[in-house]
C-alpha cells in the first residue's frame, strides 16, 4: 500500500479527470492522498477534494512562501485558515505550505539567478520578512490545533535550518527533498518529529544527492510524495503527474536502499500515517 504525501489534484489538468486519477490510484494501490492548500482559494479545493473522496483524499490548509512574500502579514487571512480547520476537523490534517523560497525575490531576475543573500535589496529583505512572519504565525496555529507543518524551502537551505532551530520548529515533513544528507542529517539531530518526503525528483539521474539521502536516512523517517500534477518521475516525465505515479517514487527507493520491498512499502505507508495523525 502506497501514501501520495502530497499533490494537488485540484489543478486544472487534473481536477477534469478526477474519477480516472481514482481509478488509477486503486490500480497502483495508492490508497491515500493528500491535498495540499498554497492559499485560501486552493485550501478550499483541498477541503472539497477532501469531502468528496473520504478516506482516500485528506487536505492541508495554508500560505505558501511564494505567495506570501509580497503580502504583509494578515491575522484576516490567518483567521480565514483557522475557520477552515476547526470547520474540517476531519479532513484537514497539517498545516501547509509554508517554508522559505527565495528563489522569486527581487534580484533573481523571475529566478533565473540566485540570490546574492549578501547583497540584498530592500524589497527582497520585505519579501524575507513576509515569509518569516507567514512561517511562525502558521507554525502557532499548527501548535494550537496539534497540526503538523508541511515545509517547502528552495534556494534557501541554511536560513531554513537556521530559522527552524531559532524557532524550535520541530514537527514537519521537508517536502519534495532536494537538499543533502548533511542537511537532513542536522535535522535529524535537531527533533525526533522530523519526515523527509521525496518526489518523483528521486527518480532522475541527476538526483545523487537527494538519492545518496534516501538511501542512507532512517527508513523511519521517510515519506513518498507526487507533488502532482508536478514532477513526474523519469519515466513518465514531460506527463501531467498524478497520484498513481507515487509507485514509481517508491520502486525507486527501494532500488536505493537495503531493506526488503515488503519492509519499505510497510513502513512508508506506516510513517505517512502516523505524521498525518490518521493512527491513534
Amino acid at each position: 500500500m502506497i501514501f501520495d504525501t502530497h499533490s494537488h489534484c485540484y489543478w486544472d489538468t487534473i481536477l477534469p479527470r478526477i474519477d480516472e486519477i481514482i481509478e488509477n490510484m486503486r490500480e497502483k494501490w495508492i490508497m491515500k492522498a493528500v491535498q495540499i492548500g498554497c492559499d485560501i482559494e486552493s485550501s478550499h479545493k483541498a477541503i472539497a477534494l477532501a469531502h468528496r473522496f473520504p478516506d482516500i483524499f485528506y487536505a492541508t490548509v495554508g500560505f505558501h512562501p511564494e505567495e506570501a512574500q509580497d503580502f504583509i502579514f494578515d491575522s484576516d487571512i490567518l483567521d480565514t485558515f483557522e475557520k477552515m480547520i476547526q470547520e474540517n476537523r476531519d479532513s484537514v490534517k497539517a498545516i501547509w505550505e509554508t517554508g522559505f523560497d527565495f528563489h522569486y525575490i527581487d534580484g533573481t531576475d523571475g529566478g533565473k539567478r540566485k540570490a546574492d543573500l549578501e547583497n540584498l535589496s530592500e524589497k527582497a529583505k520585505s519579501q524575507i520578512e513576509n515569509q518569516k512572519k507567514w512561517w511562525i504565525e502558521q507554525w502557532k496555529l499548527a501548535h494550537k490545533y496539534d497540526l503538523p507543518l508541511v515545509i517547502h524551502t528552495r534556494d534557501a537551505g541554511e536560513a531554513t535550518l537556521e530559522f527552524m532551530k531559532e524557532n524550535h520548529i520541530n514537527r514537519c515533513v521537508m517536502h519534495c527533498f532536494s537538499e543533502d544528507i548533511d542537511f537532513a542529517q542536522e535535522l535529524l539531530e535537531f527533533s525526533d518529529e522530523i519526515y523527509f518526503s521525496f518526489s518523483g525528483i528521486l527518480t532522475y539521474k541527476s538526483a545523487q544527492k537527494i538519492q545518496e539521502t534516501a538511501k542512507n536516512i532512517s527508513l523511519h523517517r521517510i515519506l513518498i510524495e507526487t507533488d502532482a500534477p508536478f514532477l513526474a518521475p523519469q519515466a513518465v516525465r514531460g506527463t501531467v503527474n498524478e497520484p498513481a505515479n507515487t509507485r514509481y517514487t517508491l520502486d525507486k527507493l527501494i532500488e536505493l536502499r537495503s531493506e526488503s520491498a515488503q519492509e519499505i512499502e510497510k513502513q512508508v505507508y506506516e510513517n505517512s500515517l502516523r505524521f498525518y495523525g490518521l493512527v491513534n
